[in-house]
């Protein structure tokens, strides 16, 4: 170490051109380093939904094993299918099932020099294929899952009035700024958060539910 300081004290020519080039060389990675203040990142993911309400059989009287069993059924009659399905489609890069009670779900992980689109439809069609579904487990849905990040959120506020009406209108204020946003070249997706959905209440009198034999949990069932 003594003799590397005493040399570079006895040349300092040296050790000044040294020191000018690992500046410039730093001044030129830091010139085209690549900046971003949204990060651009792809990760294609495409779910597989299958719907199955009442899985299970219903004659199963040990109430803990029960979901168990719902989930597991889930599991052997839909998700393994889908799996073995879609296996030999190239371009996936990872597979998770998820199976619970009512419903079973397959995420598919794609590469990143897949056509996505294309690996899409062929998912779509092994999917469709498939022959032996439980005979409750409704149509399979089968969509992409884009990913977003939020990069501006813009507040409409209305007056302080909590009425029906009042919050009716502030919505299609919000809709009016949403749809003028959407209009700007720049904007492809705006989404309105913290809206109440709209509502429909439906009353029947007690005396026409006699008449036709229904109740009120079964008018609920059939809306």
């Amino acid at each position: 170490m003594k003799r590397l300081i005493q040399w570079a004290v006895e040349n300092s020519p040296a050790m000044n051109t040294l020191m000018i080039a690992l500046m410039s060389v730093g001044a030129l990675s830091l010139y085209m380093m690549r900046r971003e203040m949204f990060p651009e990142f792809e990760l294609e993911i495409v779910l597989v939904t299958v719907p199955y309400p009442g899985a299970g059989p219903e004659e199963v009287k040990e109430a803990m094993f029960a979901e168990f069993r719902k989930s597991e059924q889930v599991e052997e009659g839909i998700c393994q299918k889908i799996e073995e399905a879609v296996r030999s489609i190239a371009g996936i890069k990872k597979q998770t099932a998820v199976a619970k009670e009512g419903s079973g779900f397959l995420v598919l992980e794609l590469e990143t020099h897949v056509d996505a689109q294309k690996t899409l439809n062929e998912i779509r069609s092994e999917v469709d294929r498939i022959p032996s579904f439980p005979e409750l487990a409704e149509d399979p849905e089968v969509k992409q899952i884009t990913l977003r990040q939020t990069a501006i959120r813009v507040g409409v506020i209305g007056p302080d009035d909590g009425s029906a009406a009042a919050q009716i209108a502030l919505r299609e204020v919000a809709e009016e700024v949403r749809e003028d946003l959407l209009q700007l070249p720049s904007i492809s997706q705006a989404n309105m958060i913290g809206v109440k959905n709209y509502q429909i209440d439906v009353e029947i009198s007690e005396q026409t539910l006699r008449k036709h034999g229904l109740t009120l949990k079964r008018v609920a069932q059939i809306i």
